[in-house]
């Protein structure tokens, strides 16, 4: 599943060639019409004739704010990709993926491609996303803004939580954004084993997580877009320190990498060095 540091690079990638341009057509793939909690007809008519005013992200959905040029009120798209959703921009002409759920084209004959191998995304084509979109307006603050909260806030909304710290990370009531790759990450960067319990934190503990936030976010941010080969439909993970890396060596103390849980949602830590 995209996470809030890609989508942030996603975000980065995309907006300088989408905002401020007119959406000249939309199209769906009709066996993947499901996905789109809006009805297809209107969806493909009512977007065309529309102006991409900014793309901007809210947790993990990506939120695209249109308005119209002839007037009337601005709508917003709004796409959560969940486990599969994945985008790409191309050139009109380019082979279209299998896993194409809809197409948005905008003036330069550039279009930005919604793909999905999972079939679990959600679409939402929405008047006033906090009250249109479900869950929206129960997230809690962005991941990425933990450092201007500051550690006596973040302590007071830590303490307001009792899960284990893993399941803490993933709760976006919590902070919106983090899900099971990077609570991974920003576990092992605190040096925190993800099955303690919150209230286990001694105030040194709570502070390592609340410094691991950022510091994994913008490395992460950083690392996806330094990569040379970057594709806004590929997901690489491939600098993470331990997830996905059960059985390999600790690359801060080389004890071995444990994993629990299935390939698909894996737990993966160091014994070695979170405590």
């Amino acid at each position: 599943m995209p996470e809030l540091h890609e989508l942030e690079a996603l975000r980065i990638r995309m907006a300088p060639r989408l905002e401020g341009k007119l959406i000249t057509a939309a199209s769906v793939t009709p066996k993947k019409a499901h996905l789109l909690r809006y009805p297809v007809e209107e969806f493909a008519r009512e977007l065309p004739a529309r102006r991409i005013t900014s793309l901007t992200r809210r947790g993990k959905h990506l939120v695209f704010a249109t308005e119209h040029g002839g007037g009337g009120a601005p709508r917003w798209l709004v796409i959560n990709p969940m486990l599969g959703g994945r985008f790409q921009l191309a050139g009109d002409g380019e082979p279209v993926p299998s896993t194409h759920v809809f197409t948005i084209r905008v003036e330069g004959k550039l279009e930005m491609r919604y793909l999905d191998f999972r079939d679990m995304g959600r679409i939402y084509w929405v008047e006033d996303p906090a009250k249109d979109v479900p869950g929206l307006a129960e997230l809690g603050p962005e991941a990425d803004t933990v450092t201007e909260m500051g550690i006596e806030a973040f302590r007071k909304r830590l303490r307001r939580f009792r899960d284990e710290l893993k399941d803490l990370l993933r709760n976006q009531e919590f902070l919106a954004g983090i899900g099971n790759a990077y609570s991974d990450e920003i576990l092992f960067e605190a040096r925190l084993l993800p099955l303690r319990r919150r209230a286990s934190l001694k105030p040194a503990e709570e502070e390592a997580l609340f410094a691991a936030i950022p510091t994994v976010l913008q490395r992460a941010v950083q690392a996806i877009l330094a990569n040379p080969n970057y594709e806004e439909s590929k997901q690489d993970r491939s600098f993470m320190a331990v997830h996905m890396k059960g059985g390999k060596t600790c690359p801060r103390c080389g004890h071995r990498i444990s994993q629990l849980g299935s390939n698909r949602e894996p737990l993966n830590f160091c014994r070695g060095c979170q405590l």
